[in-house]
Order: structure tokens, then C-alpha cells, then sequence
């Protein structure tokens, strides 16, 4: 069997900044001697809701292992022109490239797309990982020139084959999305196990192969009993999220208390947050 790593054709190896990405970026460079081929990129796309600890392990898998990632960020819209005054308007959406030391952290991609979206995010719209995440790697690699025909490596397990084979092999936009972990049959206890063995990891929680804290800190995919769990011990992530939802009059989750009532419940009166059967829903954020 070909090395599902392999690559001979250009593509886009999409780092979330979790150890999962991080073990399916080693084994990237590892099947090219530790160097990827120039047709190879690496891309990380920041949504200013990363947990610090996110940053800095991603900054540490470029310094350790000598790898090129470029850090992305969603940066606005503004109005095609021509279209202002037609029944639809259409938008040129921005992005930009920042680094670990220029990268935001105060949640500012994340709410400059709310408010271009004049709405909230929640489970059915998931906009913000669509703009935030998906869209913004695309239309870096469009300003390369990779408008069609290229491949994505996305960090998805052999042991999440539900959601890897909803994905894998694929085409979306022109982009052939491929998990190579999943035709390798890695499960989270090699990631465990390869992480352990190594001089630097993610300094955040591992929860039984899953990070809780990883990716936005508080989404509001995550299971309601995992966001009240990281409110008792950082309360003030809440507030962030609260503040976009009181700007505007509504909630990600409408099934769940809000952020500030979520606050005042985990840290109060944590008896009355119990949401043992809850579960986090997939995104593309993945670990």
C-alpha cells in the first residue's frame, strides 16, 4: 500500500493546532526524510478564541521539527463592486497572515465576523468555522494560484471513522480532502503514546484522547457539561461569549443557558450544571 502521507501533488496540510494535526503533520515529514516538498503547505488558521497554550504548540511543532507554518487569519469583508445596489449583494472576503507573536488573542476574527454577519453562529450556521477556519485556508492557497485540484490533509482517526468517512476522499470546492490517519488506522492512544514519547507537547488536558480546551475555548459545539467544567476553573472565558451574545440579543446555543448564566451556575452552584449524558458535536476544527 502507497504511504498515505506521501504527497506528489500540491496540497494543504490543515493544522489545528491539537495533537492529532500535530502527529499527522510528524508523519507528513517523516514520509518526505523531514522536509516537505515545496508542493506542500502547512497552514494554521487562527480564530483569536485559541486557548494561549494552542499558540504556543504550534509555534513549538515549527521550531522543533523546522517546518514552515503559515498562520491565517480571517480579516472582514467589504462589498464586490458593482453589486451595491443589486438584489444580492456579493462580498471580496479578506485574510490575513500573522505569526505567533502578531496573532490575536482577544477573540478579534471571531467578532469582526459576527458583525459582518450581523448574526450569531450556532449549530446549524456554523459560519464561523466555515469563514473562520475552511474559507480562509482557501483563499490563501486561491492567492497562490491553487484555485482548483489540490488536495488537503485533515487530521481525522482510523477510531473517528463516522466522521472521517462523511469526509475522506471527498471533493468540496475543488479541494480532494484526504485523512491519511484514517487509511493508516491510527487510533488516539498511538497519538498518546507518540506524544508522550516526545520533548515538548500540548500543555493543555488530555481528556482520554480529547482535548477539552483545544480549539475555541468555550464553542458552543462542545458538550455543555465540558464548557461548564472549563468555566469553574476560568470563569472569566465567559465572558467573551456573553459579550457577544448580549450584543446581539440571542445565543450560539439556544438549547443552553447562556454564557452568563452558564457562569453564574458553574461557579456558584455547580450542582445544578449536570450534563453527564451531553456530547460535544463534531466540527472541522477537529483536534
Amino acid at each position: 500500500m502507497k504511504n498515505p502521507y506521501l504527497i506528489d501533488e500540491p496540497t494543504a496540510i490543515s493544522f489545528s493546532g491539537g495533537r492529532t494535526s500535530g502527529y499527522m503533520l510528524w508523519k507528513c515529514l517523516e514520509a518526505h526524510d523531514g522536509k516537505l516538498p515545496d508542493e506542500a503547505k502547512v497552514t494554521f488558521a487562527n480564530t483569536g478564541k485559541e486557548m494561549p497554550q494552542t499558540l504556543d504548540f504550534v509555534q513549538a511543532c515549527s521550531d522543533n521539527w523546522g517546518v514552515d507554518i503559515v498562520w491565517l487569519e480571517y480579516d472582514g469583508r467589504s462589498v464586490k463592486k458593482g453589486t451595491e445596489d443589486s438584489k444580492r449583494v456579493l462580498y471580496d472576503y479578506r485574510f490575513k497572515k500573522v505569526t505567533h507573536a502578531t496573532a490575536s488573542r482577544n477573540g478579534e476574527p471571531f467578532a469582526q465576523l459576527i458583525k459582518d454577519m450581523g448574526c450569531l453562529p450556532n449549530g446549524v450556521h456554523r459560519a464561523c468555522s466555515g469563514h473562520l477556519k475552511i474559507r480562509t485556508m482557501q483563499r490563501y492557497l486561491y492567492s497562490l494560484g491553487w484555485e482548483k485540484n489540490y488536495q488537503c490533509f485533515v487530521g481525522l482517526r482510523g477510531d473517528e471513522q463516522r466522521r472521517a468517512a462523511k469526509l475522506h476522499g471527498k471533493t468540496n470546492d475543488q479541494q480532494e480532502v484526504w485523512c491519511p490517519l484514517f487509511v493508516d488506522k491510527v487510533t488516539k492512544e498511538d497519538v498518546g503514546a507518540f506524544w508522550n514519547a516526545q520533548s515538548f507537547d500540548l500543555d493543555l488536558p488530555n481528556n482520554v484522547g480529547v482535548t477539552d480546551w483545544g480549539n475555541c475555548d468555550l464553542c458552543f459545539l462542545k458538550g455543555r457539561s465540558k464548557r461548564a467544567s472549563i468555566i469553574r476553573e476560568r470563569p472569566e472565558l465567559a465572558d467573551w461569549w456573553s459579550e457577544q451574545e448580549k450584543a446581539a440579543n440571542d445565543q450560539f446555543d439556544r438549547a443552553s443557558p447562556s454564557y452568563a448564566q452558564m457562569k453564574v451556575i458553574a461557579t456558584d452552584q455547580p450542582s445544578l450544571f449536570d450534563f453527564s449524558d451531553d456530547e460535544s458535536i463534531s466540527c472541522f476544527c477537529g483536534d
